[in-house]
């Protein structure tokens, strides 16, 4: 999570001496967004015993083998390693980023903008003051869900971000364990599970890491 903690710090270095634009995405849900993804792989063969003629048919027992791993949907490349609860794979195919981005920043408050070629954009708009962070992540006019969070309270595993979908209803809650730097996350009326390393790669996780944007303009 060394990275995630980097991109908190952005979001606490515009608190503390403005931090003018930059390069590195801005602190969109602790810095940008990357472009995520992953596969999923199911093995498992049933192996039957035919029957003897004259006799009584035999059936032998199934075997299933291979496993199962779940990532995002869309995006960039994944692994197989990361497994994401279903709270975190309805957001929509769509909405996934993709092509060449670019960022622009407000020097003044931190917030940010960036644009996407394929009509995908992350709007975070950051209080100075609180170090509050609230991004909005759309496909053209439609919202795919937005999130909020202190930089700070992240950090130092004292708070969480808070995962709305399209329709502003809270499903998820993630947070980085401070004693393992992995994250955690509690879907709406589910226990907390802690994602794979990889999971770092996979959207929407990947828009919690940040990414590198070349500075330029980005309209809300």
């Amino acid at each position: 999570m060394r990275k995630a903690a980097g991109l908190v710090i952005v979001g606490l270095c515009a608190i503390i001496a403005g931090c003018g634009s930059n390069s590195s995405g801005g602190p969109s849900a602790m810095g940008g967004s990357t472009n995520g993804g992953a596969t999923a792989a199911n093995g498992g063969t049933t192996a039957t015993g035919g029957s003897a003629s004259g006799g009584s048919a035999a059936t032998g027992g199934s075997t299933s083998g291979g496993s199962t791993a779940t990532g995002g949907t869309g995006g960039g490349s994944g692994t197989s390693a990361c497994v994401l609860p279903t709270c975190l794979k309805n957001f929509g195919a769509d909405c996934v980023e993709s092509g060449t981005c670019t960022t622009q920043t407000d020097s003044a408050t931190g917030s940010s903008n960036t644009c996407y070629a394929n009509g995908v954009k992350e709007i975070n708009v950051f209080d100075l003051l609180s170090g509050d962070n609230a991004l909005t992540v759309k496909k053209g006019s439609s919202t795919c869900f937005t999130t909020a969070f202190n930089g700070n309270d992240v950090y130092t595993g004292m708070g969480s971000i808070t995962v709305k979908n399209a329709t502003g209803t809270t499903v998820a809650s993630v947070r980085i364990d401070d004693s393992d730097s992995l994250y955690k996350v509690t879907c709406t009326g589910s226990q907390e599970v802690s994602l794979d390393p990889s999971c770092q790669s996979v959207w929407p996780i990947s828009v919690l890491m940040g990414t590198t944007c070349d500075d330029g303009t980005c309209a809300p």
